[in-house]
């Protein structure tokens, strides 16, 4: 029979802080620093949320370890007699959060206690949570956020009925911070040994009428610190936060504040500065947004923006997002080595620690891109995963189109046993970041020095690439055709517009019909993907990248998608004369009516929204969604010329004022562009890194 909890007994004494994980989503910074003992402003993160619970009167903290234990247990050794106490429990296999509870059994007794993770940063009181546990067959309450993160935990009335929704993100649904107050009664549904979810056990606990509490805390502040972008954002937001006495100030001592106002007394910089132990700042270096870590070294005139620099890293020329020491990366037991950044530097005898490693932002193409940085040498590394079998023709199709006079990428070292290669760097002007800079002559000028290689690739590229034999992705058939709109539909139309199931059917009729046209035309050797992203500038020639995905198919698609892309937004009237070139270049049986144009640019942006519904969806890669609109927009423009698809153009007149805004016009965001892709900060901003290919994710652990 449950006993009605006192007051008394619902203050917890102790706290479990989960510390175990690898930091998959902050690599490569976390092969060197553990993500608890990550700077946050002048302090780990570890020592922010000790303090916090200090302050709620916890006397015993048990930390798990797996990951890099030797610098937690260190850190610990380094707090002396400091309160709260903290004993370590090591786990040499992860146990999840349920087996890691079961685990230190032990230490717990019959009070109730903290959870917290240790990559949060937090502002927080106790006292909502602990009067949601107060209630009489309560087990646990977990502060949840109604706003930030993924949300896929459903709330009703206080009660948490699902952790995994299947409509995240939408009324009704929240996200974990990473915080909860739990019975000891738990430990009663966990298994006794192994790896455990404690979503399981709150599950058992459910079926027996425990229930599961979710707070939303108001006046509080939180924010996920497992991804660079996450951990930049943070800095800024308690700086502001401290500025205008709001949740998160706590977060920055006095002390913190006085020494970065010191260092503007030294150097210029704009937005904060964090910066560690140890380090120097050239005095003509340009800084921006940025956490520096102990014993980095910052040279005269070079650049930090919006970016994270590791440390002892040295930093020469400009560095976006984030850089780290090779020699970290490589000074790990050999389950965790980066063994193909050591086969790159040995193949380049680069000596690591003279090289600096800045990762590429997440992409949505199962690859990892970095480029390795020696002095004046510079390579791009690029990892790749074999379950998108195009990843793994890359190599081949650069030396192939560079034999038919092509300007791509030369491949410098390709190991296809360890899944990675070695590749030119053509530096960070694609045509895309152009675009936003140059007058709209100019821009046409290039376009007009494309044009001839693009007819090139189609007419020499298709015979060369039957004649010898190359080896590539299938060719566009009805069967590739229906992916493309089912994939429109399934991760733009259904859940952006929300139309009703017989008009989505309707479309995708429409789509059919238009895939029709196309199959009839003849087939070319496509690039796939041929947007201004993958299309870079080395003094004055265009050269091509991303192209693994090339195969047979009409050219109309590739026209449709260098003159209808949504990064640039040509206007109609740019669009004529540039076909009509490319149509002087080509044989007339591979001409491209406007028609054909037209109706290959709804087939090829039908693709791009579904691509952007899809990265936009997952918070890595949520930067995507600034393309959305654009798209939108040059899909109406393509629908209303070609005359087609009257359903589509009809839902997407609907759609709302946001996309009616031109490409010349403000956009509220600067988006910036580099090697490919397109993101929210400036260019080599787009990076992160990784030594493995994993799917990560930016929803909390719980």
């Amino acid at each position: 029979m449950r006993t009605t909890k006192k007051p008394d007994a619902l203050l917890p004494r102790k706290a479990v802080i989960l510390a175990a994980g690898y930091g998959t989503r902050m690599l490569p910074l976390s092969l060197d620093t553990p993500k608890s003992l990550m700077p946050l402003w002048d302090q780990p993160v570890l020592a922010h949320i000790l303090a916090m619970l200090d302050r709620w009167g916890v006397t015993e903290v048990l930390i798990n370890l797996h990951h890099q234990p030797e610098a937690i247990c260190n850190y610990i050794r380094g707090r002396g007699q400091a309160s709260p106490r903290v004993v370590l429990s090591f786990e040499p296999e992860i146990l999840g959060t349920g087996g890691a509870l079961q685990r230190a059994a032990w230490f717990l007794d019959t009070r109730p206690f903290w959870v917290v993770n240790a990559d949060i940063a937090a502002d927080i009181h106790p006292a909502p949570l602990l009067r949601a546990f107060r209630h009489g067959n309560t087990i646990a309450a977990l502060w949840l956020h109604p706003e930030r993160g993924p949300r896929t935990v459903e709330m009703i009335r206080g009660h948490i009925a699902d952790f995994a929704s299947s409509r995240p993100g939408t009324e009704g649904t929240y996200t974990f911070c990473g915080l909860q107050i739990v019975s000891p009664h738990i430990l009663s549904y966990i298994p006794s040994q192994g790896f455990s979810s404690i979503v399981q056990a709150y599950q058992r606990a459910a079926a027996q009428a425990w229930r599961i509490a979710g707070v939303c805390v108001p006046h509080s502040y939180w924010a996920d610190l497992g991804t660079p972008e996450n951990y930049l954002e943070a800095h800024r937001e308690i700086l502001a936060a401290y500025r205008h006495d709001a949740p998160g100030k706590s977060l920055l001592s006095r002390e913190g504040l006085r020494a970065m106002q010191a260092w503007r007394r030294r150097i210029r910089f704009q937005g904060f500065l964090s910066a560690g132990r140890n380090v120097t700042i050239g005095k003509n270096a340009h800084i921006d947004n940025a956490v520096i870590w102990d014993n980095a070294r910052i040279a005269t005139k070079a650049v930090v923006e919006q970016a994270i620099i590791g440390r002892a890293c040295e930093v020469h020329g400009r560095v976006r997002r984030l850089a780290v020491h090779s020699a970290f990366s490589l000074a790990q037991p050999e389950n965790a080595a980066d063994i193909s950044l050591a086969m790159a530097l040995q193949f380049l005898r680069w000596s690591p620690a003279q090289t600096t490693v800045v990762p590429f932002e997440p992409r949505g193409s199962a690859r990892l891109f970095a480029r390795l940085d020696n002095g004046a040498r510079r390579v791009i590394l690029v990892r790749y995963s074999r379950e998108r079998e195009e990843n793994a023709l890359y190599t081949g199709h650069a030396r192939f189109l560079k034999s038919i006079g092509l300007p791509v990428p030369t491949i410098i070292q390709d190991v296809p046993a360890k899944n990675f290669f070695i590749m030119e760097d053509l530096g960070d002007e694609s045509l895309q970041q152009l675009s936003q800079a140059w007058p709209a002559r100019r821009l046409t000028d290039f376009y007009e020095n494309i044009i001839p290689l693009v007819a090139r690739w189609h007419s020499v590229g298709g015979h060369a690439a039957r004649r010898r034999r190359l080896v590539m992705v299938q060719p566009f058939s009805p069967d590739l055709y229906r992916w493309e709109r089912e994939f429109f539909s399934r991760h733009f139309l259904q859940p952006q517009i929300h139309p009703a199931r017989p008009q989505v059917s309707k479309i995708l009729d429409e789509l059919s019909a238009v895939a029709g046209q196309l199959l009839n035309r003849p087939q070319v050797l496509v690039h796939r993907d041929l947007q201004a992203s993958n299309i870079m500038r080395v003094g004055s020639r265009a050269y091509f990248i991303d192209f693994q995905g090339m195969r047979l198919g009409p050219a109309a698609y590739d026209l449709a998608a260098l003159l209808c892309d949504p990064y640039v937004e040509l206007p109609s009237s740019a669009i004529g004369p540039l076909l009509k070139a490319y149509n002087h270049r080509v044989s007339r049986r591979h001409r491209v009516s406007e028609q054909l144009l037209w109706l290959a640019a709804i087939e090829r942006l039908a693709q791009a929204l579904g691509a952007f519904g899809r990265l936009s969806a997952n918070p890595e890669t949520a930067w995507f969604g600034d393309y959305i609109a654009p798209s939108v927009r040059m899909m109406r423009r393509a629908l209303e010329q070609a005359g087609k698809c009257p359903q589509l153009l009809s839902v997407l007149r609907r759609y709302g004022d946001s996309c009616s805004r031109g490409p010349r016009e403000a956009r509220g965001k600067q988006v910036y562009h580099a090697k490919g892709v397109a993101s929210r900060f400036p260019p080599r901003q787009i990076r992160t890194g990784g030594t493995t290919l994993l799917a990560w994710s930016a929803a909390t652990k719980i």
